[in-house]
């Protein structure tokens, strides 16, 4: 009877252990408008998600016209699990091109898998471990690095007040041109295993 009743509680505990959701990679952030920036009439947030041979997801965009935080927001990134991908982060002045104040702030921002950190973007941005350029209006190339007032750097705000951690501002361009400031991460996803379902008989145990 011993035997059998440990066996029962063996299964029982392989078939918690399998519907539990295993990595879960996702980038997370918060946004908001500098104090100061009232006249500004919002900043379009963009992520794209950049894999081989240019084929590029758009995974978020967000017109961002408040002082205070936002709440977080989180992107899945499960669908690129396994593979090494550039996570490209673009400001842009918005569809009317003013860029007047447009002091954005990018709080907390990080890459997760499974509750671990394995991209801490404000540290990368403090540290210098971001590519950045510029997409100008008018050109139909990038430009390498950030001129005319664009700028990507530690700022610790605060937003109506409050501050976030590892905060940074991201302006696009404006001084002279206008068009868009990148910002680009290289990571590399771990391989999300498939959910198991576990069924057993009297003496068998299998995984399908």
């Amino acid at each position: 009877m011993l035997n059998r009743s440990f066996f029962f509680v063996t299964i029982a505990l392989l078939l918690f252990a399998a519907s539990v959701a295993l990595a879960k990679p996702e980038l997370s952030f918060y946004l908001a408008k500098k104090d100061g920036s009232e006249s500004s009439d919002g900043i379009t947030v963009i992520v794209l998600v950049e894999e081989e041979k240019d084929k590029v997801t758009e995974v978020f965009n967000e017109h961002w016209t408040e002082l205070m935080w936002s709440d977080e927001f989180v992107v899945d990134l499960r669908e690129w699990a396994g593979e090494a991908v550039t996570i490209n982060m673009t400001t842009s002045p918005g569809p009317a091109r003013n860029t007047g104040w447009d002091w954005i702030l990018i709080g907390d921002a990080k890459i997760a898998d499974g509750g671990n950190v394995i991209l801490d973007i404000g540290q990368a941005v403090a540290s210098g471990q971001v590519k950045l350029s510029m997409l100008l209006d008018g050109d139909n190339e990038e430009t390498d690095g950030l001129g005319f007032g664009a700028n990507c750097s530690p700022d610790v705000g605060p937003a109506a007040g409050e501050t976030k951690p590892k905060s940074f501002m991201q302006h696009p361009p404006w001084d002279g041109r206008v068009g868009n400031t990148i910002a680009r991460y290289e990571i590399e996803l771990a391989a999300v295993e498939a959910e198991g379902k576990l069924t057993t008989t009297w003496g068998q145990l299998r995984k399908f």
